[in-house]
């Protein structure tokens, strides 16, 4: 009985707290747990979590970006009989490149996100504000060939991982430019192999420049470099960086079910079709159920410090296990279900534009357990799940405020 009455208090302040906790990065109040150690959490998140994923990162990249990495192979490989191996792990190093991302992207805190958000936009531009633009890509591909063309130059739209998800994966070689381009005007009549090969000089030149900026973002926190991990662990800053760690965790909702699932199976409003696969990720190489799962597994590493202190010990500490159990819970149903699926989100938003109807998706998403006809509808109705403890539980219990994008969206 006093379990379930704590149960209905922590609910009853969830529902107060949504109505006047919104007032994200406002507050200067230094977070209070008797006995628990804030500052060795945040060291704990620098350590053990942020900086082995931006190593990590860089890494993977690196494999792309090497002169005898993946990508040079390729390009090596053009016209022999081994270009379709060499293509081949082209992709899966950009697979494995972009997976670490996804996970590195669930926490923007800090470095990654001055400037705009500059250097995130110059690794993957996805959430930049501004489409990927395979015309510029292709008119790119072209200039390249100038000694003076600097890559650096180029909009975040035209560069990172998302362009050389386009330059690897998509297998037609006609440019995408209107005719009046003039830098593509002679492209579709050189031979395919020179096509190939141009494209693939291209990416070894963004491969490049992504490196430069996921080593810039670890360099960003080294004592050797803009010493960001200092600053981050810093007593005094203690309030600001605690609130913006508490902030990365809601990309789960905003990026990750709304943007990524809600908007193209058409659940959430932002598609005013039945569906909207021209809003997927990844559509080149159909791995947004891939980048997905990545988020999940950084959300989880966001919410448990890793090995070290995390929000979930401030969880345990508040005397609320069964909602950290709650977390956990549907954070392995939803990666369960990935790995599950054995047709893509793009052919599972075929399937619902096929039926001319949402029924079954909408059913799929209110009952994820038990109605999967729609996985990926199912997969959004576990991820609803995990937001809506966090916009309730999670914000009273450590007492934080929702992030300034989410104060608004209860859907």
């Amino acid at each position: 009985m006093i379990q379930i009455a704590r149960h209905i208090l922590l609910i009853a302040l969830a529902v107060f707290s949504g109505c006047v906790n919104s007032d994200s990065g406002d507050s200067n109040e230094v977070p209070t747990s008797e006995g628990f150690d804030f500052v060795g959490m945040m060291a704990s998140y620098a350590d053990g979590v942020l900086l082995p994923s931006y190593e990590r990162l860089e890494s993977t990249i690196e494999v792309l970006s090497e002169p005898t990495g993946a990508i040079a192979n390729y390009c090596g490989s053009i016209s022999t009989a081994d270009e379709g191996v060499m293509l081949d792990a082209a992709r899966i190093a950009w697979q494995e490149a972009m997976s670490s991302w996804q996970e590195a992207e669930a926490y923007l805190v800090g470095p990654v996100m001055d400037n705009g958000g500059s250097i995130r936009n110059s690794i993957y531009s996805f959430f930049s504000g501004s489409p990927l633009s395979t015309c510029a890509i292709d008119q790119a591909v072209m200039l390249a060939q100038n000694p003076s063309f600097d890559l650096t130059n180029r909009s975040f739209n035209q560069r990172g991982l998302d362009a050389l998800e386009y330059l690897l994966f998509n297998e037609d070689l006609t440019h995408t430019c209107p005719a009046q381009i003039v830098e593509t005007q002679t492209w579709n009549i050189q031979p395919a192999e020179q096509r190939k090969l141009l494209r693939c000089e291209y990416a070894f030149d963004l491969a490049e420049d992504v490196v430069l900026s996921a080593d810039g973002l670890g360099v960003a926190w080294q004592s050797s470099g803009g010493n960001f991990r200092t600053e981050f662990i810093n007593p005094e800053n203690l309030a600001d960086n605690f609130q913006q760690l508490s902030d990365a965790l809601f990309y789960i909702e905003l990026s990750t079910k709304d943007a990524k699932l809600g908007v193209p199976t058409g659940i959430k409003d932002g598609c005013s079709q039945l569906t909207c696969p021209e809003a997927s990720e990844s559509r080149f190489s159909d791995t947004a159920l891939e980048n997905i799962r990545s988020n999940l597994i950084g959300f989880r590493e966001l919410l448990t410090g890793g090995a070290g202190l995390g929000f979930d010990d401030i969880i345990i500490a508040e005397g609320f296990p069964e909602v950290n159990n709650n977390f956990h819970t549907n954070i392995e149903a939803a990666i369960t279900l990935i790995d599950s699926m054995d047709m893509s989100l793009l052919d599972q938003l075929a399937i619902i534009e096929g039926s001319g109807s949402d029924a079954s998706c909408l059913n799929s998403a209110a009952n994820p357990e038990t109605v999967q006809m729609i996985p990926v509808c199912s997969l959004h109705g576990f991820l609803k799940r995990i937001t809506d403890s966090l916009r309730t539980e999670f914000i009273v219990i450590v007492n934080v405020d929702l992030p300034d994008g989410a104060a608004g969206d209860n859907d």
